[in-house]
């Protein structure tokens, strides 16, 4: 799995292609090297726009969020994209 990380593989999807393993496994063992501290997990940044509701892409044209919250949060919703690296 490691080695498919150093050949580039950008995503668990790569990997459990190059290993053969399901992307069940790949996630699992994944994990378990974020603990070990083998790989690096980084959260990217994303998140409600400093512009408020009114400039997101989910917003109602009147400003309102259409997300449902009251207003721009720090709290996550859905899909995070995590970048992960080897560490060395």
């Amino acid at each position: 799995m490691l080695a498919a990380f150093e050949e580039g593989a950008g995503s668990l999807d790569q990997v459990a292609a190059v290993t053969g393993l399901s992307r069940d496994t790949v996630g699992a063992a994944v994990d378990h090297l974020v603990r070990l501290g083998r790989i690096d997990a980084k959260e990217m940044s994303m998140g409600c726009p400093s512009g408020g509701c009114g400039s997101c892409a989910s917003g109602t044209t009147d400003g309102a969020p259409g997300c449902g919250a009251a207003g721009p949060s720090s709290e996550r919703r859905g899909p995070v994209l995590v970048t992960l690296t080897l560490r060395r």
